[in-house]
């Protein structure tokens, strides 16, 4: 059976119930998935094209052990991903570029950094499988509590900003998103994505 012939699903789970998970809901939706977007997981009651998994740290509230969740909830999905053979599935995490460092958010630093590390491994576990584990490591958006931090205490340091000329959007991270899930993206896996308008260059550095 060709995969182009199965319905489409995805499941969000965004346990903060975060904007971010809201827009690229918005957008799978327009793609033609059929989207489950929950904040507690919920086992599937079939195949599963796509799983976004946000814990909010964008939004500065994080679901704690976020990294050991993503592990659990992926394991607990393997016996509902796509075939080879019907394509494979998608997954995709939603971390922070904070996993560079940032002085203010050393918590927030930490949990993307091992969102990192555990999705690197999901896509060596599961290559063989057709499923693909990839990063979005995004700056905070537009509209984040995070983004009115001001200066972290003892530092010259200031809120990193995107080097484009228009802010990073929620609808910038869901487009992303849209990205590592199309089909023409099946060979890219295990990679960090920065959706940061150039923020990451600068790492944990003001200039």
């Amino acid at each position: 059976m060709s995969h182009r012939n199965l319905a489409r699903r995805a499941l969000v789970l965004a346990p903060a119930g975060t904007a971010t998970a809201d827009a690229v809901t918005t957008r799978l939706k327009t793609a033609g998935y059929s989207v489950d977007a929950d904040a507690a997981f919920t086992e599937p009651t079939g195949p599963i094209d796509a799983f976004v998994y946000d814990p909010g740290l964008l939004d500065g509230t994080p679901t704690r052990s976020a990294a050991e969740q993503l592990l659990t909830r992926v394991a607990q999905l393997i016996p509902f991903l796509r075939t080879p053979e019907e394509g494979g599935s998608r997954i995709v995490v939603i971390a922070s570029r904070d996993g560079l460092g940032w002085p203010s958010r050393p918590d927030l630093a930490a949990q993307s950094g091992a969102l990192v590390s555990a999705a690197r491994s999901l896509a060596l576990q599961l290559g063989r499988t057709g499923t693909t584990v990839n990063v979005i490591a995004a700056l905070p958006p537009e509209g984040s509590p995070l983004r009115e931090a001001g200066h972290p205490e003892n530092t010259h340091l200031y809120e990193p900003e995107a080097l484009t000329p228009d802010p990073v959007t929620v609808h910038d991270i869901a487009e992303t998103a849209a990205f590592f899930l199309n089909p023409r993206s099946g060979y890219i896996t295990g990679q960090v994505l920065h959706c940061c308008g150039g923020a990451s260059l600068l790492s944990s550095l003001s200039v």
